[in-house]
């Protein structure tokens, strides 16, 4: 476990960038870190720019720069170059807007903004240095846009809404609404690995079927989840299709776009039981180290590892526990029943020394999600 600060940061969120080396963290009184993905401890100094609240950023697919928005109507334009921070203009088209929400599309060639009032437009920089903003048309009614993501393989973008719903702009910028007005989403992955994208909602997770050759068409399907423990707060990508979920109290909860299925990863008693005053802290992002690691990042800077448990450290011992339990067959099934039910270790190790694929998987995942943070 690390910190970015002695003080409380409140930090907003982060962005990890196209090519998975830096993050960018943003929040509270303008604070922004640059943060190395791999070793956080690693960290580049990074300039103040006034005291506004920053909101969302998001880099260009090229990498060498990001934008950056929050209150006030502030954009501002990071350089991987030299880590400088600029201002982005776009104070005639922004005003005095609270800026909420920012991506950049497939190619690059035009970044979405959106606004609490409910405004998107489309902004890119101009010759003269400046930018080039225009409004788009056949927006919400005033909804607040809480997140808006482009998907790297099709040529669409995905926007949330707190009760508006879900939209889908085309190469073209129309903007389409699809569905999901119901519900206050506050969280947008978009995996490059399948044609949807994912939202969150309290204890919703909504799932946008997106049609590249007719994104009207594009279809939004929501599932209610029970026995999480907590409220869903956003969501991360991980692995393929794979992403996380964050939750309020500290908790983690990992879905699976492919298969639409959820599952448990690191529950809040384990986070109490690993230290208690980390475990009121608000999560605002995570980022993959690989498959199933990665690195946890709080309101307040505090940085923690996840990690599978491991699987070797017990398997010797167990082995020999089954390999002693001689019986005839029919008893052995009763007894190693019992075992099972009171040892997850061995159940797990049953399971993929016999189970079929599905309870292996599941299995592997409920092993997982046992034990993620370690100092």
């Amino acid at each position: 476990m690390d910190s970015l600060s002695s003080a409380d940061l409140g930090l907003n969120g982060a962005t990890l960038d196209p090519s998975g080396s830096w993050v960018l963290a943003f929040g509270e009184e303008s604070v922004m870190k640059m943060i190395n993905a791999a070793d956080p401890s690693i960290q580049v100094p990074m300039p103040v720019i006034g005291e506004t609240v920053l909101n969302d950023a998001d880099y260009h697919p090229g990498g060498l720069t990001a934008l950056i928005v929050g209150e006030g109507g502030v954009a501002l334009r990071y350089s991987a170059e030299d880590h400088s921070v600029t201002d982005a203009g776009g104070h005639d088209e922004f005003g005095e807007s609270t800026l909420t929400a920012v991506a950049w599309n497939q190619g690059g060639s035009w970044a979405y903004v959106g606004s609490d009032d409910g405004t998107i437009w489309r902004m890119r920089a101009s010759a003269d240095g400046g930018a080039e903003v225009h409004v788009l048309e056949g927006l919400g009614t005033g909804s607040e846009i809480t997140e808006i993501e482009c998907h790297g393989e099709i040529l669409l973008c995905v926007v949330g809404t707190t009760y508006d719903g879900i939209a889908i702009i085309d190469r073209d910028h129309t903007v389409h609404w699809v569905g999901g007005g119901i519900y206050p989403w506050n969280g947008l992955v978009c995996p490059n690995t399948v044609d949807v994208c994912v939202f969150t909602s309290g204890d919703a997770i909504g799932m946008a079927n997106l049609d590249a050759a007719n994104p009207s068409s594009s279809t939004v399907s929501i599932s209610e989840i029970s026995g999480t423990g907590g409220v869903f707060t956003g969501i991360g990508d991980q692995y393929e299709d794979r992403s996380i979920i964050l939750l309020t109290p500290f908790s983690l909860v990992e879905h699976d776009a492919g298969l639409n299925a959820s599952f448990p990863w690191l529950e809040n008693s384990d986070v109490i039981e690993f230290d208690s005053t980390v475990s009121g802290e608000r999560i605002v992002a995570t980022w993959a180290t690989d498959r199933d690691s990665g690195w946890i990042l709080t309101d307040r800077g505090t940085i923690l590892s996840f990690h599978p448990p491991s699987e070797d450290s017990w398997i010797g011992g167990l082995m020999g526990l089954v390999i002693m339990v001689v019986f005839p067959l029919v008893i052995f099934g009763v007894v190693l029943s019992i075992l099972m039910s009171m040892s997850p270790r061995l159940s797990h190790w049953v399971t993929m020394k016999i189970g079929s694929e599905e309870e292996k998987e599941f299995s592997k995942r409920d092993s997982r999600r046992r034990r993620r943070v370690r100092k």
